[in-house]
């Protein structure tokens, strides 16, 4: 979660204000392996950091501070899913159409 934190430039108390949680509850999540959070706690750090949960499920690594290349290409992948799911129906159908096109004339 600290990755994704600090790749998306927000600090714990932004985001402890964001999520409505406390900074320490945010500091001993990040510092810790074996948090026992709930879904509703990490819903609202998700929906603060606007990013999909799966990203806080799939990509924590507590232990370190930088997010790997894997991570930034998931976290872009995902977040591309997340915003086309925020469209209404007919222009994410559009954008998508245009994206998949847009890679078939790329190498």
């Amino acid at each position: 979660m600290r990755a994704i934190r600090k790749h998306l430039g927000v600090t714990q108390e932004r985001l402890a204000e964001l999520s409505g949680l406390s900074v320490n509850f945010i500091s001993r999540l990040e510092r810790t392996n074996d948090q026992n959070v709930s879904l509703k706690s990490l819903r609202r750090i998700a929906n603060a950091l606007q990013i999909p949960i799966t990203q806080l499920l799939e990509n924590t690594n507590f232990n370190n501070n930088e997010p790997s290349e894997t991570q930034n290409n998931y976290y872009k992948v995902d977040q591309l899913c997340f915003e086309l799911k925020s469209k209404d129906p007919k222009t994410a159908i559009e954008l998508t159409d245009s994206f998949l096109n847009i890679l078939k004339y790329t190498k």
